[in-house]
């Protein structure tokens, strides 16, 4: 026990990152289960179907956020696990020992998360009553209590699992050839997509699919980074540190490509569709702040929080660079160079999706404007430089914060 509580108080950093992670995830879970739960056994109630699709996309990022998070937790820590091998330690104790780890934490942020839950489900109905969508009565049920917390537990419990295989076998780099195929599968998969947008016929359904692209482009995404993120090589070291940490950048990328897809590109698309005379009118935006803040929430979360788990990795740097008598300020510039390189990647990938979205639509709504002008005039533009502006400063912040408090414990010691 001794050990298990020394290990999880060395990392306590990281931890702290999973665990706020997943509070947000149990917050958002709770409130979409809490519209699922009330309206069981209604019929024609649109309560349901609603929290079935927030539910089904709040599952979606939750998941992929968690998975992403126990990767690196755990490969960060896995020279520790590997010196417990070492010393004799049974390879089942290992993983009870790691496995334990995982089920406290998950289990007791993924309690903390209903809290607030119940204090935002009030203003959510609220907000949806305003728009005109009857919903039943809604309360936060044991049940919903005990499916959101295992929800948690179950995505940090599966997410913990696959990285732990390494630490009982070799570690062998992927093979470029493996790469190569991955990028090709990406690029097939969402280019028979692009191309059976470019041929639907009402401008709704096309919204409809506009939504599986943003999901489906975020899926594949850590396939494609090998060859987007080859224009950071003009960044110099802060660019290099983004391609040679591809498992740090992609989760830093993901969410906010997510957020930036449905507001920006599908945001777009709706605000034109409406100006065209081809859509209904648009919901205010407490609306969208309620179906989508559970989808968007941990997402957000995740990818700012993910730069805590890079402690170890922002010392070696701070490390090089002093022996290498670096400026001063060297540390500070690598680190905003970083979070610009992750901006930018994230805001071309948003651009390219705006694109895919505005370029069907036009042929379809206004073919005889010309298409630049459909652009300037209907991209959001103020929400996409909202969305990227909270990106580079939400990351160059905290990364600076951690580089500091890195560089003065070197200091120190």
């Amino acid at each position: 026990m001794l050990v298990w509580l020394k290990d999880l108080q060395s990392n306590w950093l990281s931890w702290l990152a999973v665990a706020l992670t997943l509070v947000v995830s149990s917050t958002s879970c709770t409130l979409a289960l809490a519209m699922l739960v009330a309206s069981s056994g209604t019929e024609g109630d649109p309560a349901g179907p609603l929290g079935g699709t927030v539910l089904g996309m709040a599952l979606c990022v939750v998941v992929l956020v968690t998975l992403s998070q126990m990767r690196l937790i755990i490969a960060e820590r896995e020279p520790v696990y590997r010196s417990w091998r070492m010393v004799g330690m049974p390879g089942w104790m290992i993983l009870a020992f790691i496995l334990g780890q995982v089920a406290v934490v998950s289990a007791g942020a993924g309690l903390l998360g209903v809290l607030p839950a119940r204090s935002l489900l009030a203003p959510c109905v609220r907000a949806l009553h305003s728009d005109g969508i009857p919903m039943p009565d809604i309360a936060i049920t044991g049940q919903v209590v005990v499916i959101a917390v295992a929800v948690c537990m179950s995505a940090a419990l599966v997410g913990a699992l696959p990285p732990l295989r390494r630490v009982f076998r070799p570690r062998a780099a992927a093979h470029p050839a493996w790469l190569l195929v991955k990028f090709a599968l990406a690029a097939a998969a969402i280019g028979g997509t692009v191309y059976a947008c470019l041929h639907i016929e009402d401008p709704g359904d096309l919204l409809s699919a506009e939504m599986g692209l943003v999901i489906l482009v975020a899926l594949f995404l850590p396939w494609l980074m090998p060859a987007l993120d080859q224009w950071t090589r003009a960044a110099g070291i802060a660019g290099a540190n983004v391609r040679v940490r591809r498992h740090f950048s992609t989760p830093h990328i993901v969410p906010w490509v997510l957020v930036g897809g449905f507001i920006v590109a599908v945001g777009s698309g709706l605000r034109f569709a409406s100006d065209a005379g081809a859509g209904g009118t648009l919901s205010s935006w407490q609306v969208f702040v309620a179906l989508l803040g559970p989808v968007f929430a941990p997402s957000i979360v995740g990818a700012v929080l993910t730069s805590l788990l890079m402690r170890g990795r922002i010392a070696c740097d701070i490390r090089g660079l002093t022996l290498a008598g670096a400026t001063p300020a060297a540390w500070a510039r690598i680190q905003v160079g970083e979070a610009a390189c992750l901006t930018l990647t994230a805001a071309g990938v948003v651009c390219a999706l705006c694109l895919t979205t505005l370029l069907p639509l036009h042929h379809l709504l206004t073919p005889q404007v010309s298409f630049g002008q459909t652009l300037v005039e209907q991209l959001w533009w103020p929400a996409f430089a909202v969305i990227f502006g909270a990106m580079f400063i939400a990351l160059g912040v905290v990364k600076l914060a951690l580089a500091g408090f890195v560089r003065a414990g070197q200091q120190e010691r």
